[in-house]
């Protein structure tokens, strides 16, 4: 090996005088510091995904997005549950994920600009929040999706039944359910209460017709159809004929606080005695 290979060369570099071994001792972490930049930023490329949120909605007929530490969040996943609906509906964001920007964003399309969680789609279409997923959930709206997709059985007549002291299922434009109003009306019953107008043209229309057909035993039947503490009643002429009998004086009183009617008092005939009739009358 020569001397001048040996030789260690001085360099002025920015205003410094440097030897080659310092030099190249730079020039060597600044390539370490340029590798681990580099580095770092395929790093960072590959921790970015999408999030393609129209694509989970086609692969779940029903979806709950929910948020980490939201109470809300949890009564409704309780809610559901309950019902028997599976986990896997269910997808829970994280603030913290380098994710979520991309999530609210897909979210904010369909939520608006400004929007809290839970936030809930069924068959694809935007159902709400909370307020309106628990409302739609307890009028049945998602009964027919539930079922159908997941075997969830419906439960919404049955609850209603339960719920309601009295629970009277009729339709529009049905005289027989008009009849029935007016008559428990004129009693005092709360009719506003009791009755509940279901619709033909609703989707969910079907599976109350399924529901009530398993509570009632019957495969055909026409409305209104009347059901007391959870018992059912009968067609409207026989819940009027056990109105007119007084079966329903105790159950009107607890339930609705009204006084059984005053006995019907006789008088007898002025100057006392029997009726008399001709044989031929």
């Amino acid at each position: 090996m020569s001397s001048a290979s040996c030789m260690d060369v001085r360099t002025f570099v920015n205003g410094r005088l440097e030897s080659s071994s310092d030099v190249r001792e730079a020039f060597s972490n600044d390539n370490k510091a340029v590798t681990n930049e580099i580095k770092s930023d395929e790093i960072k490329e590959v921790k970015v995904e999408s999030f393609d949120l129209q694509a989970l909605l086609e692969a779940r007929p029903f979806l709950v997005l929910s948020l980490t530490n939201c109470p809300q969040c949890e009564d409704l996943k309780a809610m559901l549950v309950a019902r028997g609906v599976p986990d896997e509906v269910f997808v829970k964001f994280d603030k913290a994920d380098p994710l979520y920007p991309l999530q609210k964003k897909a979210l904010q399309a369909y939520a608006g600009e400004v929007f809290t969680f839970p936030q809930v789609f069924s068959q694809g279409v935007h159902q709400g929040g909370f307020q309106a997923a628990a409302e739609l959930l307890r009028s049945g709206a998602f009964d027919d999706v539930l079922e159908r997709e997941y075997q969830v059985e419906p439960t919404t007549i049955q609850n209603w039944t339960q719920k309601q002291s009295m629970a009277i299922f009729s339709l529009p434009n049905c005289p027989q359910c008009d009849t029935l109003y007016e008559d428990l009306k004129k009693r005092g019953v709360p009719v506003h209460d009791v009755f509940i107008k279901l619709d033909k043209a609703k989707p969910e229309y079907s599976t109350f017709k399924a529901q009530l057909q398993k509570l009632m035993n019957k495969e055909r039947f026409s409305f209104p159809q009347t059901f007391v503490e959870g018992v059912y009643q009968g067609n409207f002429d026989e819940v009027i004929s056990k109105a007119d009998e007084g079966s329903y004086a105790d159950f009107f009183s607890r339930a609705f606080g009204l006084e059984p009617p005053a006995p019907t008092m006789f008088n007898e005939p002025a100057g006392g005695g029997e009726i008399e009739f001709d044989d031929d009358f």
